[in-house]
């Protein structure tokens, strides 16, 4: 898998499947918020509604133990907040995508998806690499998360000399990648960015055996 378009599909299916662990854990705190108000909510409504009867026999109201213990072993209903609404709607993208390309998903669909990666064409992956990134952007924006990536001090770019180079290392190894602002596109075979296959147009990436992303990673 040296392709530019594969490596950027490997990049962006791991950058977002780091963004999805902060979102699940984010959903678990959400759903754990919105039941714990759920539960003062019902709390108070119990209160109102058990209150004594007037009147010799009382039955129904905060005497009547075996009702009481009724209702308190009730959980009120709690429905998805905007966090687990963007969960679903990104699994039922992925889930989709998967779908498009044929490919098994019996589990989560982005693994099946950053399996298959591999496999696909090179135009296959720049369009699932839209897919991927428009995903994760859309997760570290509400999230408030920082781009994915690490910046790399000191290392210039081969092509253009920049020192904007940037680490993508969330996944394994062999997924490793180092990435160039996106302006600074290789020009083909001439190009002296010292990629496996240098692809006109296709923004800079190096995969985890190039020696900037191995030199990179080992400080």
């Amino acid at each position: 898998m040296n392709h530019p378009h594969q490596l950027h599909a490997t990049r962006a299916a791991q950058n977002l499947t780091d963004a999805r662990r902060h979102l699940d854990s984010a959903v678990t705190s959400e759903h754990a918020a919105r039941l714990n108000d759920a539960r003062i909510t019902a709390a108070a409504s119990a209160i109102q509604a058990w209150r004594p009867i007037p009147g010799p026999t009382g039955k129904g109201g905060h005497g009547d133990p075996a009702s009481r213990a009724a209702v308190g072993t009730l959980e009120p209903e709690v429905r998805d907040g905007r966090l687990a609404r963007l969960a679903a709607s990104t699994t039922s993208t992925l889930t989709w995508l998967a779908d498009r390309l044929h490919l098994q998903a019996a589990g989560d669909p982005l693994d099946a998806l950053t399996a298959a990666i591999p496999t696909l064409r090179p135009a296959t992956c720049r369009e699932l690499t839209r897919w991927l990134d428009d995903a994760d952007q859309q997760i570290r924006e509400v999230l408030h998360l920082d781009p994915a990536g690490q910046p790399i001090p000191g290392i210039r770019c081969p092509r253009c000399a920049r020192r904007q180079l940037t680490s993508h290392t969330t996944g394994p190894r062999p997924t490793w990648t180092v990435t160039c602002t996106g302006d600074c596109v290789c020009i083909g075979p001439d190009c002296p960015c010292t990629t496996a296959q240098p692809t006109a147009g296709v923004p800079h990436i190096w995969g985890h055996d190039h020696p900037l992303v191995t030199s990179s990673n080992a400080a």
